[in-house]
């Protein structure tokens, strides 16, 4: 898809009250960059707290204090409102539940108002209930990550097809790119090079499935068959996995090596990806990323997975919680190197006709000007 400017450039404003530093973050950012290389005025509000104000920052974004919460929310209304006037804000876009609410409630409250989106990146459930409706119905568009998102929102609250638009988010061909293991990461981890290692990368939450991988890593080992997990990530779930790794006696097959702000070298060390997540997922970066590298995957099949673990061709689909079935596909990707080469060769070529930075801004203009009679 071209990459060239659209006949009409606009002033972007992004909100996002999240504090966190997570695959949604990392889409505003990358969106927002690909975005200004278009053309595009770009201006980010968030909470000062928060890991995405930082980084915007260091990239020469305008960003704008938002803190919300409690008492904070009208304070944050009365910015927001002033924000979209003062800078003439020609799209609002939206992301997490707190600043879309008062995003809308801002946009409602002007006489002349820009354009309002929601992008809605998480595949979890949503209230079916008349202030949710409005919310959702409310903006001229809702991106969403994945289609099992864009699915559910029209069927369960009302969002008219023509509004609901999904685009996953894209990947940096160059960024990502097959590589080969390094040896000076595999001797710091004290991981043999010619070992069998597969891994993840997400942050350390309940619902991304860490312990059945755990438990898959249990019944690989049982069997004879040496192999490491490699993992990747830092959040809350941390202390509850390092103590299933004591209690499964795991301490000699499992890597937590924590949040790492580039993910790629890690990536290259993996032999195959997995992700056990059980619920939430929209189509995640992770496996996005790893696809570029040429990775086979096995993915459990909920939300978006399902969209880029095409079963037998990028990778191998799971139920969700099923660690007798995660060790399976973990054991059938260990045995066969050649169709787990084949795999990653063809997620690689996957990912570079749907997926790439450029295809995602492209598509983002296109929903922006659909909003737009001048543009």
């Amino acid at each position: 898809m071209s990459t060239s400017l659209s006949p009409r450039t606009y002033t972007i404003l992004h909100t996002e009250s999240s504090l966190g530093w997570g695959g949604q973050e990392r889409r505003i950012l990358a969106e927002a960059e690909a975005m200004q290389r278009r053309g595009h005025r770009l201006l980010l509000a968030g909470d000062p707290r928060g890991e995405l104000y930082r980084r915007a920052q260091g990239r020469g974004f305008h960003v704008s204090p938002l803190a919300c919460g409690g008492r904070r929310n009208f304070g944050a209304w009365l910015r927001l409102r002033r924000l979209l006037r003062d800078q003439k804000v020609d799209i609002l876009n939206t992301h997490s539940s707190l600043d879309s609410w008062i995003g809308a409630l801002a946009w409602r409250s002007l006489r002349s108002r820009p354009h309002l989106v929601r992008t809605r990146h998480l595949s979890t459930r949503v209230h079916d209930n008349l202030p949710t409706r409005w919310l959702y119905r409310a903006p001229g568009a809702i991106i969403t990550t994945g289609e099992i998102t864009r699915d559910f929102l029209n069927r369960h609250l009302g969002v008219p097809e023509h509004r609901l638009f999904s685009i996953p988010t894209g990947v940096s061909l160059q960024d990502f790119t097959p590589r080969e293991k390094s040896r000076e990461l595999l001797a710091q981890l004290q991981i043999p090079a010619e070992a069998f290692v597969f891994g993840t990368v997400a942050v350390l939450r309940s619902w991304k499935g860490h312990l059945y991988l755990l438990e898959a890593l249990r019944e690989i080992i049982r069997n004879g068959e040496p192999a490491f997990l490699l993992v990747v990530g830092e959040g809350p779930y941390r202390v509850v996995i390092e103590e299933k790794v004591r209690e499964l006696g795991l301490e000699s097959w499992v890597r937590l090596v924590g949040y790492q702000d580039e993910v790629a070298p890690w990536f290259a060390l993996m032999d195959a990806v997995v992700l056990a997540s059980y619920a939430n997922e929209g189509v995640p970066q992770a496996l996005l990323q790893a696809m570029a590298m040429a990775k086979a995957l096995v993915g459990a099949a909920v939300g978006g997975i399902p969209e880029v673990v095409i079963e037998d061709e990028t990778g191998l689909l799971v139920p969700p919680r099923d660690a007798t079935a995660l060790a399976r596909a973990v054991r059938l990707l260990m045995e066969d190197a050649g169709h787990r080469r084949k795999m990653g060769r063809r997620g690689r070529e996957f990912v570079a006709s749907r997926f790439s930075l450029e295809q995602m801004a492209a598509e983002v203009e296109a929903v922006y000007a659909g909003l737009d009679p001048a543009g």
